[in-house]
């Protein structure tokens, strides 16, 4: 949810820490939607990414793994853009996907701990095929790539594992010691194949049995929640609506890979504390979140506006102080009087965050500075008075 932690994230999961940086993700989606499929009509590239955040409502929430894991990072559709920052720069694993089929997917990843001192980061996705045996195929593929190449930075190579308690998951890694940390670390990456989609796990833990361990636990979640997700036939992708409940279209700012429109589940995964989150959003009949820049969410009425904005606040100014970011109250813009606003000492990345609620909508926005936070919520409560 918050290009610090994303940052972070991806670092760790990638072994890309001195290089990884918030714009290998935010790519426009323009670029995103050229890069998805080739060279198929626009209007089938736009809905493969619509399909893609359809399918984060049947995406494995990470706390659902593992509790400890609220810190939250990269969310987005898994485009071929996408899944080659995901593998750490590796464009054999990305190729392997291509080369099968890849029509789109989600991706998801959350760490234990904020900045860089987390124990465990998980990162998971599913990746559509066109059918069971293309799936299959992709499958062992993508494990032969995660084997017999490396990303970009990356100095070890990865060795096969096997797993009796899931012998349909193809399991590799490698173990990384941390000089800077003193810690030795394993690094894992499966394929699972699972009717049209590929279930995909990289974990980053302090060993092989936590990093298995959280492999076959997320699999074993994701098989059911695949079983019960109606996937859109590819001939039909151009008949999505991007936008059905016309939250994206409320959101203000820029585009990026996290862009789109979400149900409650799929909303979660940006959240810190995700299962929290998710109840919070099931009491106030929070049904639709779009995301362009800023976070809109469309709840029950307006006193369950009003419960969310509080919640949203309090998580941030919570979970931004246990990594020592204190955010404090701050002026909140006189343009937008049902605002209140945040901030950390200085100015920097994300350091400024504000609520606002109209009506029966809720906004949530991170920004770099008094006057970007103050610009983007008047404008913010201005697009939601517009809409009642």
């Amino acid at each position: 949810m918050h290009p610090l932690l994303r940052a972070a994230v991806v670092a760790a999961v990638l072994t890309l820490t001195a290089c990884s940086s918030e714009d290998s993700h935010r790519q426009g989606v323009a670029s995103e939607i050229k890069s998805t499929t080739g060279n198929r009509p626009a209007d089938q590239r736009v809905g493969a990414l619509a399909e893609g955040t359809r399918m984060a409502e049947a995406l494995v929430l990470p706390a659902e793994t593992d509790p400890a894991l609220v810190y939250p990072g990269v969310s987005g559709v898994l485009t071929r853009s996408m899944l080659l920052v995901s593998v750490g720069h590796n464009d054999v694993i990305r190729d392997a996907a291509t080369r099968n089929g890849l029509l789109t997917g989600f991706i998801t990843s959350s760490s234990d701990r904020p900045g860089t001192s987390f124990n465990k980061v998980f990162t998971h996705g599913v990746m559509r095929f066109p059918d069971k045996s293309s799936a299959t195929r992709a499958a062992d593929a993508l494990a032969h790539a995660a084997l017999t190449s490396r990303g970009m930075l990356e100095t070890e190579s990865r060795h096969a594992v096997s797993l009796p308690d899931a012998p349909d998951t193809q399991f590799s890694l490698y173990n990384l010691h941390s000089i800077s940390s003193g810690t030795d670390r394993v690094e894992s990456m499966a394929f699972t194949p699972h009717d049209k989609f590929v279930i995909f796990t990289i974990v980053s833990a302090r060993t092989e049995a936590e990093a298995t361990a959280a492999t076959i636990r997320a699999a074993d979640l994701q098989r059911p929640l695949l079983d019960s997700f109606a996937p859109t036939e590819e001939s039909k992708f151009a008949e999505l609506p991007t936008d059905p409940a016309g939250m994206y279209a409320l959101s203000i700012g820029d585009e990026s890979a996290e862009s789109g429109a979400y149900g409650p589940r799929g909303a979660a995964l940006f959240a810190y504390d995700q299962l929290s989150t998710l109840k919070i959003f099931q009491d106030v009949g929070m049904t639709a979140m779009g995301v362009r820049g800023t976070y809109t969410y469309r709840t029950r009425d307006p006193e369950a506006a009003q419960q969310l904005a509080n919640a949203l606040a309090e998580s941030a100014v919570r979970y931004r102080r246990i990594r020592n970011d204190m955010l404090l109250p701050a002026a909140s813009p006189s343009a937008a009087a049902a605002s209140r606003c945040w901030s950390i000492a200085g100015a920097g990345s994300n350091s400024w965050h504000c609520v606002v609620s109209e009506g029966t909508y809720v906004g949530e926005i991170w920004a770099d500075n008094e006057t970007q936070a103050h610009d983007l919520t008047t404008e913010q409560q201005r697009a939601f008075a517009a809409a009642r």
